[in-house]
């Protein structure tokens, strides 16, 4: 797709806080939400804002095609590509043509995303995990009270992060279609999904025996999930509040469920908690966090 074709972004060409474009255009036989809800081209700008919410444009050219223009913020893509949000536009800018690459930034961006190194892996694993330990909890509680399918339903819910934490860790980014993936590179956790979904055994029978595979995963997989968080409780010598872990920008896209975590890495001796007195606190005493 020629850049001379889209008279519209010449206009920005000298934008300095625009670091380039992508493009994809809607053929025939794929669908990929025909481009964010029937377009024939779709255009993802991306720049430097620090703006929390993309801007949309919607342009017909020439030759009457219908025209999606998004402009989001380098940080938001790169914050979507960790939590999974939009979707469908990291998928689009992972796959797209490059049309306007200002120094070669999307191109070194688009490999680091493609790729998924570290820390970018390590951010995602951390949520992953998170999401996969919550709904472990909530069936385990639900089994304890004889609530069989509701068990049964957080803990399909739970499969596809495992999948995810196990696609991260390979160097894959995980898609919308994660279950096509963990096939095509021969997951473990597809056997898992088998069995809880057509096994032959009785409802309860598959969702325990699933629940006991969570269990180990749990047990195994928590250190090295949290290596991003470690990775900030050790960046200074004093101990963290969990306000100061919530806050920070490593650890921020987890949200409250990073205090499920914490609170696990201290039951299993993997961090330390100690007491600080806080005058802010009306003299209580506050609980912070550290590596041993």
């Amino acid at each position: 797709m020629e850049l001379t074709n889209l008279s519209f972004l010449h206009e920005k060409r000298n934008n300095h806080r625009i670091i380039g474009a992508v493009a994809s255009r809607k053929t025939s036989g794929n669908f990929d939400g025909s481009l964010l809800h029937d377009f024939d081209v779709l255009i993802i700008v991306v720049y430097r804002q620090h703006e929390d919410e993309a801007i949309i444009e919607h342009r017909m050219d020439a030759s009457n095609k219908n025209i999606q223009v998004i402009y989001i913020d380098r940080q938001v893509l790169e914050n979507d590509t960790i939590t999974g949000r939009n979707h469908m536009i990291v998928e689009q800018f992972l796959k797209g043509e490059l049309i306007w690459d200002t120094d070669r930034e999307l191109e070194r961006l688009r490999k680091q995303f493609a790729h998924f190194e570290r820390p970018l892996s390590e951010r995602r694993i951390l949520l992953e995990f998170a999401r996969f330990l919550e709904l472990y909890v909530e069936a385990r509680r639900h089994m304890q009270q004889q609530q069989v399918m509701d068990a049964y339903n957080c803990i399909f819910q739970a499969l596809p992060h495992w999948a995810r934490i196990d696609l991260c860790e390979k160097g894959i980014y995980p898609e919308m279609a994660v279950w096509e993936q963990v096939r095509e590179h021969k997951l473990d956790v597809h056997k898992l999904y088998e069995q809880l979904a057509f096994s032959n055994e009785t409802m309860e029978q598959r969702v325990e025996l699933v629940l006991l595979a969570c269990e180990f995963s749990v047990m195994s997989k928590m250190s090295e999930c949290s290596a991003s968080l470690f990775r900030v409780l050790r960046s200074r010598q004093q101990p963290w509040s969990i306000r100061e872990l919530l806050d920070h920008p490593e650890l921020c896209h987890v949200g409250s469920r990073l205090s499920m975590i914490v609170r696990k890495l201290v039951y299993r001796s993997l961090i330390k908690e100690t007491t600080i007195w806080n005058p802010k606190a009306g003299g209580e005493r506050e609980i912070h966090y550290s590596l041993h």
